[in-house]
């Protein structure tokens, strides 16, 4: 089957979350080890809350992961700057692959949504800050289902829109992301950014979104 619409993960795949780095800079000398450390509890926090079944939002999730790593790092952090960091997730840039990778899409009449753990209004305004809220037809998050990816619930909303699972191209920058939406039934494509290895892998692998035409005509050749 064709691919009739293409999904995009939000975080670290259309935007760019290591750029929380500048701002973190004014409150820790080891910026780059609080954004990572800070992203990982994030996640593993949403893998908690998925395997319990105790869903918390995903900006609640955020603010609670800053919680956790700041007595390892010695952050000292008011509530206004709390409120600052946690905010700064709505007012990320892009990647600079990413906005020539939609104009494409868009040229070939390819409808895009994007499929995010996030919650759905900060998801919205992460996308109309970054100037790209155009691109995409609808924003399914997490929230209204009332758990985290790499559930199968949250990757099937986007079969609303009349959809079968091998019509829809996912794409995410995260490895156990891409290999969820696989096993969901999905077309996946692994946007390996950080050029790690990874097995097994998920359908296809890019190093960055400029390689997504590519995929797509490989289906337009295998028709």
């Amino acid at each position: 089957m064709p691919v009739r619409i293409v999904a995009f993960d939000l975080y670290g795949t259309l935007l760019d979350y290591t750029k929380l780095q500048g701002i973190v800079t004014e409150y820790s000398p080891m910026a780059e080890a609080v954004v990572d450390a800070w992203r990982a509890r994030q996640l593993q926090l949403t893998n908690a809350a998925t395997s319990t079944g105790r869903f918390v939002d995903f900006d609640r999730i955020t603010l609670l992961a800053l919680h956790e790593i700041a007595p390892r790092f010695m952050l000292k952090l008011a509530s206004a700057d709390q409120k600052r960091l946690v905010d700064a997730w709505a007012q990320l840039p892009l990647f600079p692959d990413v906005r020539g990778a939609l104009d494409g899409l868009a040229r070939r009449r390819i409808p895009c949504a994007v499929i995010t753990n996030g919650v759905a209004s900060t998801a919205r305004n992460a996308l109309v800050h970054a100037g790209i809220e155009g691109y995409f037809s609808e924003v399914y998050s997490a929230d209204a289902v009332a758990t985290f990816k790499p559930n199968k619930r949250v990757y099937d909303q986007i079969l609303a829109l009349g959809v079968v699972e091998s019509e829809v191209l996912f794409v995410s920058s995260n490895d156990w992301d891409a290999m969820g939406a696989r096993q969901a039934g999905y077309r996946t494509v692994w946007v390996n950014r950080r050029r790690s290895s990874l097995s097994p892998r998920p359908e296809r692998t890019i190093s960055d979104l400029s390689e997504l035409s590519l995929v797509l005509d490989d289906d337009l050749a295998a028709r």
